[in-house]
């Protein structure tokens, strides 16, 4: 699995330092949320494209009688480079 300073050291191959490459990363996630929490979708092409999709009001009865109250969900539908990249991938490795 990735993670933020796994991506840093990502970054830093073309001579950013490790603080700048950082920075980015936390520019780039703090939009994204900012974007999306206005509604807004954002599309990102070669990559995919992240929308929120309204979820509806429910009941369950796990554990009891309770009302799921409406509220959105974050949708991220990958791009057709993305989808043919994962799909390349070996049939022996597993995808995590």
């Amino acid at each position: 699995m990735a993670t933020k300073a796994t991506l840093v050291k990502e970054l830093r191959k073309p001579g950013l330092s490790y603080r700048d490459a950082s920075v980015y990363i936390d520019v780039l996630t703090d939009t994204i949320i900012g974007v999306l929490s206005r509604g807004e979708s954002i599309q990102l092409r070669g990559f995919g494209t992240f929308y929120v999709k309204k979820q509806s009001a429910r009941q369950t009865s796990l554990n009891g009688q309770m009302t799921v109250p409406e509220h959105g969900r974050i949708i991220f539908r990958p791009s057709d480079n993305l989808r043919k990249a994962v799909w390349d991938v070996k049939k022996n490795e597993r995808v995590k």
